[in-house]
């Protein structure tokens, strides 16, 4: 699923092209994730791929699902909610700047 949720947001930025590694990559060269998130999510498909292609060898533990969660947290918080709140918080600088002092 997470892995799923990594190819919902480079769709969601306009990236359809390709397999989940390079829309990976084109989400890190378009500037919507820094470089520890591009290795996280990296790893995120590594393990999605296993789950993806029933590869069961080793079953993932709740120590390593709980790891998969917390990146996708970041990536999500990275692309989402950081840009948002910088956005508002900008707004609210603005708008301070446009009022007249007392």
């Amino acid at each position: 699923m997470a892995r799923s949720v990594i190819e919902a947001v480079a769709k969601d930025h306009g990236i359809h092209k390709g397999p989940l590694v390079a829309k990976i990559d084109a989400l890190s060269a378009a500037n919507l994730i820094k470089d520890f998130t591009k290795d996280t999510a990296h790893v995120i498909r590594a393990f999605g791929n296993d789950m993806a292609h029933g590869d069961f060898g080793v079953p993932l533990d709740k120590e390593d699902a709980e790891g998969v969660l917390d990146f996708m947290d970041l990536l999500l918080r990275e692309v989402y909610q950081d840009p948002a709140k910088l956005k508002a918080l900008k707004s609210k600088a603005d708008a301070r700047k446009a009022t007249p002092a007392p």
